[in-house]
């Protein structure tokens, strides 16, 4: 598995998943139709409140943004999700429906 990103584990435990791309309202609308049991939602902003109901069907979280203390890394210690922030990817295209791994130090696998 080739490591694409890295940032700070601020919550949770390991998993693996289907990465999918939330950055609008139309996005989180569209996963709300969706099965989500496999899904670690992939953010661009830390402040994103409007995927949190989504968060009580998913596996984990992966924001480029934020730190701990970051909303969106506080909403997700509630629901006891594994939450990645402030991770540097090496490429964000065409990550959507791809399966990756988060570890406990906060790295991101690409699943092959």
């Amino acid at each position: 598995m080739p490591k694409i990103g890295q940032g700070l584990l601020t919550s949770g435990r390991e998993c693996q998943g289907t990465l999918r791309v939330v950055d609008t309202i139309p996005d989180v609308l569209r996963l709300m139709r969706e099965d989500l049991s496999d899904v670690i939602l992939f953010m661009q902003s830390a402040s994103a409140t409007a995927a949190t109901p989504l968060f009580a069907k998913i596996k984990g979280i992966v924001c480029t943004a934020g730190g701990a203390t970051s909303h969106l890394a506080i909403v997700a210690r509630e629901f006891d999700l594994p939450c990645v922030m402030a991770s540097a990817m090496e490429h964000t295209n065409g990550l959507d429906g791809r399966r990756v791994r988060l570890n406990q130090k906060g790295e991101i696998f690409l699943d092959n």
